[in-house]
């Protein structure tokens, strides 16, 4: 008898005498029968899932010598079976080997794969299960049936050991392997029904492993929209949730969202279309009045691109330039519960200078400004921003500088007024942690004008005696790129002087108060802008500034802007983040404001940390004929190596100057 056969039937046998007080099947003496009646018996026992008699049966019948060999990939195949289900899990694994053996299609079987893979499981062999994970996936001639069946085990199997990631993640790879459109929605369904099946709890274990770039995909969109279901009955958040839901339903890249929408419908008819309320508030008249219209230009269109994908958006403006305005908000219902605005410092302040605690608009109503700053309010508690801070313009200068041009040594030229000081005070502050050093640090009267070049002699310690000896080449700054802190208009004359002080090497970086004014700019000499850059939220040849400016043109509204597109961009953020529950708190706000995914800005995307910190990456440009031009760093570095080749003639020339000079004094001595 070979060693494997004996030791299958042991195994069976010991099987017997392991079921101590469990009612005992009857067992037929095996020697007693003959070949075809005792594969007859084992059939029988195993169709009437008698577990034990049917793995003694399979067991003996394969020490048969007049067995036929047509017989054995089923009595492997149930040996396997029955064993697996009897925990004896090293006899279940023999038994599958030894029919792949006998017949290497057998692995293509989704009967032995959903076998093999419950044993390899059953025996801990991890390892071994993400090899054949990775085989599975990249077996080709494997039958799409069963990869697809394997997709799903893997995706439990992981799932039960809160691998969340990679279960859905197992998911993914298989989906995108279908071979048509009607193998993916198999799996579609497939998976619903498994989350369907699951509690509460495990939806939302599973909803904490999807990316925010990944909530479209299958079998991420699926997760996300169950997990809306099981939240859909909390009539609190259930106007965030149906937001959610719905762009999911309508957005989700899946071959059949048809059974979404049919969920959607019902819950609908169960808990009603939310309305949402919100409320802006801008300057409407004035001398921000220009401002505050484009802002309500680009909200309106987002409001009506919101109602054609079925969100319906309530929205009030409120004229901040208009007496007793603050009231009238605070006397909006409450389920305009976010406000976006306002656009000026002084216009914020009203909203809780003076009025006792508790009773300002900022406690009823969640306020996203469309400022750079709350002041000494509490950014994540007190209200939060829609708007790109100081630290957003710095960290963008800086590691321009840094990172990708090498210049660590920095200096700041900052006009003495308050936005001056205070963007001055945040680049010194924010500069080191980056990796800048300050080397220079100069103000000037913002209105002296006639003061403006002895402070940037200053600044670039140009000699006293300079305008006696131009000639002389001056010494070049400690510092390559310098921060003004300034207006556009101011920084036209502020460069050139600069460059009248040799100081064409140095990189000019600005605020976005520069990008925002070179947007109307035209006929820009740059000359003396060539190596000056600014940040900016708003870039037009951006994918998502082409789309704006495709739908401000398909409705007839005009030119999009940096303002129009804050003004779409805050709708569509806060119709998704929709109206928030009676008696909310600043951790509501914050949560919600992380849950809101999906929006495609037509700016810089804004992103918010977990304590409610808003923060923008900008883009980068430099001033151009035109307006600006995206900056390129290594379009940049090729500038500065050659305005620095430029000085190096320049002094060549000088020196060679020098030499022929006292060469004629000398022949004139002699």
């Amino acid at each position: 008898m070979p060693t494997i056969l004996r030791m299958l039937l042991l195994l069976a046998l010991l099987a017997l005498f392991g079921w101590g007080c469990a009612p005992r099947q009857t067992i037929k003496s095996v020697e007693l029968l003959s070949t075809p009646n005792l594969l007859v018996e084992a059939d029988a026992a195993w169709q009437a899932k008698r577990w034990e008699a049917a793995e003694l049966y399979y067991a003996a019948l394969l020490e048969r010598q007049d067995l036929v060999r047509s017989e054995l990939p089923v009595i492997y195949g149930r040996l396997a079976d029955s064993a697996y289900r009897n925990g004896h899990y090293h006899q279940a694994r023999i038994a599958l080997e030894n029919w792949a053996n006998l017949d290497a299609k057998a692995i293509e079987l989704g009967y032995w794969e959903r076998t093999y893979l419950d044993t390899m499981a059953a025996l801990d062999k991890t390892e071994r299960l993400q090899n054949h994970l990775k085989w599975l996936q990249a077996a080709s001639t494997i039958p799409w049936a069963t990869r697809a069946d394997a997709a799903q085990w893997y995706a439990e199997y992981y799932r039960t050991r809160g691998d969340f990631e990679r279960a859905l993640d197992a998911l993914a790879v298989f989906y995108a392997q279908a071979p048509d459109a009607q193998a993916r929605a198999a799996m579609e369904h497939d998976y619903l029904a498994v989350l369907q099946g699951l509690d509460d709890v495990r939806i939302m274990e599973l909803s904490k492993a999807v990316a925010v770039d990944q909530q479209w995909r299958f079998p991420y969109v699926l997760v996300g929209f169950e997990r809306g279901v099981r939240e859909a009955p909390n009539k609190e958040t259930w106007s965030s949730v149906w937001r959610t839901m719905r762009n999911l339903a309508a957005k989700g890249e899946l071959e059949d969202r048809a059974s979404l929408e049919r969920t959607l419908a019902g819950l609908e008819d169960k808990y009603g279309l939310p309305r949402v309320g919100l409320a802006l508030a801008l300057p409407l008249t004035g001398p921000y009045g220009k401002v505050g219209v484009k802002i309500l230009r680009g909200a309106g269109l987002a409001q009506w691109r919101l109602a054609q994908e079925a969100v319906d958006v309530d929205l009030r403006v409120i004229n901040t330039e208009a007496p007793g305005w603050e009231k009238r908000l605070a006397e909006l219902p409450g389920n305009y519960s976010v406000v976006g605005g306002p656009l000026r410092v002084q216009a914020f302040k009203q909203l809780y200078e003076g009025v006792a605690p508790g009773e300002r608009v900022l406690d009823k109503r969640a306020v996203f400004t469309f400022l750079a700053s709350l002041g000494d309010l509490e950014e994540g508690r007190d209200a939060w921003r829609f708007f790109s801070s100081r630290n957003d313009e710095v960290r963008s200068l800086v590691h321009l500088a840094v990172d990708e041009l090498g210049i660590k040594d920095l200096a700041i030229f900052y006009p003495e007024e308050k936005f001056g000081r205070a963007m001055a005070e945040t680049f010194y502050r924010e500069a080191a942690p980056l990796g800048g050093r300050i080397r220079g640090m100069q103000s000037y009267p913002s209105k002296d004008l006639k003061q403006w070049g002895k402070r940037v002699a200053k600044l670039l310690k140009v000699p006293a005696d300079f305008s006696e000896n131009k000639d002389v080449p001056l010494e070049q700054p400690d510092f390559g790129a310098v921060f003004v802190p300034d207006g556009w208009g101011q920084a036209q004359t502020l460069l050139p002087t600069f460059f009248f002080y040799e100081g064409d090497q140095l990189v000019f970086l600005g605020p976005s108060l520069w990008s925002r004014a070179l947007d109307g700019a035209k006929n820009i000499d740059d000359h003396y802008y060539r190596l000056a850059v600014c940040p900016g939220a708003w870039w037009e040849d951006s994918e998502g500034g082409r789309a704006l400016q495709a739908a401000m043109t398909e409705e007839g509204l005009g030119q999009a802007d940096f303002w129009v597109a804050l003004g779409y961009d805050f709708l569509r953020f806060a119709g998704r983040f929709g109206t928030l529950p009676s008696g909310w708190t600043a951790d509501d706000v914050n949560a919600r404001v992380a849950s809101v995914r999906g929006v495609d800005y037509s700016m810089a995307p804004m992103t918010w940390d977990a304590r409610g910190v808003a923060s923008q990456n900008l883009y980068l440009f430099s001033p151009a004929s035109n307006g600006k031009r995206l900056v390129n760093a290594a379009w940049l570095a090729q500038r500065i190596a050659q305005a620095k080749a430029g000085r190096e003639k320049r002094l060549d020339a000088y020196e060679k100057r020098q030499e022929a000079e006292k060469a004629r004094q000398d022949k004139n001595i002699f």
